[in-house]
């Protein structure tokens, strides 16, 4: 059986999505709004909490009670010039959902896309 990558807690209402390998070492966490995301010491995103998650999905126009059915959740990070965007990619048996996390404006190189 393959390991999931997300985890979705009902209790606290937040969906953790992992992008975090073997090799990778969290050397750090920031907190933005509701996100809370795990770093390396290179700056790569390697994880992200997603607080009160079901309260941005309603916002977002998307029925919360799709985190009860997620069979996959991926992270996807863009780097720009002065940001860093996250994307979240939601999916059940039956429906595909992007989601735009956050675009978080950066003065310095804080973290990669990589």
């Amino acid at each position: 059986m393959e390991k999931k990558n997300f985890n979705y807690d009902e209790i606290s209402d937040s969906l953790i999505i992992s992008r975090k390998q073997s090799d990778d070492k969290v050397q750090g966490s920031a907190e933005i709004g509701n996100l809370i995301l795990d770093f390396t010491s290179n700056g790569k995103i390697v994880n992200v909490e997603f607080q009160n998650i079901s309260h941005f999905l309603e916002m977002m126009k998307v029925n919360p009670k799709i985190l009860n059915e997620l069979t996959e959740a991926s992270l996807i990070v863009q780097r720009q010039k002065d940001a860093v965007s996250l994307f979240a990619m939601l999916k059940t048996p039956v429906l595909q959902q992007p989601l735009n996390l956050a675009t978080i404006p950066i003065k310095r190189k804080l973290f990669s896309s990589v």
